[in-house]
C-alpha cells in the first residue's frame, strides 16, 4: 500500500474517516477523485462509471486499504440519483 494511504488507514478511528467531508461520502476514500461529468442513467452508464473508480482505486493502491470496499462504489452509484449534493 502507498505510504500516505498506509498512514490514512493507520489513523483511521470512526466510520466517516475515508468521507471527503463530514456531508459528502465520496466514492468511499478521501484519496478516488474521479469526476461524475454526468448523472448516469442507464445500467451501461453506471458500469463505465464503475470501472473508472476501480482502475483508479487499484491505480492507488486503495483496494489494499482494509477499510475499503469497493462495494462503496455500488452505494454511490445506487444513491446518486436522489442526491448530488457533494
Amino acid at each position: 500500500m502507498k505510504s500516505n494511504l498506509a498512514t490514512c488507514a493507520s489513523n483511521y478511528t470512526y466510520s466517516n474517516h475515508c468521507s471527503l467531508s463530514p456531508t459528502c461520502k465520496g466514492w468511499g476514500c478521501r484519496f478516488l477523485t474521479t469526476p461524475i461529468d454526468h448523472i448516469p442513467m442507464t445500467d451501461q452508464e453506471k458500469a463505465k462509471l464503475f470501472v473508472k473508480v476501480y482502475r483508479e482505486a487499484k491505480q492507488k493502491g486503495v483496494l489494499e486499504c482494509p477499510h475499503y470496499r469497493p462495494i462503496f462504489i455500488d452505494e454511490v452509484l445506487n444513491n446518486i440519483e436522489r442526491k448530488t449534493d457533494c
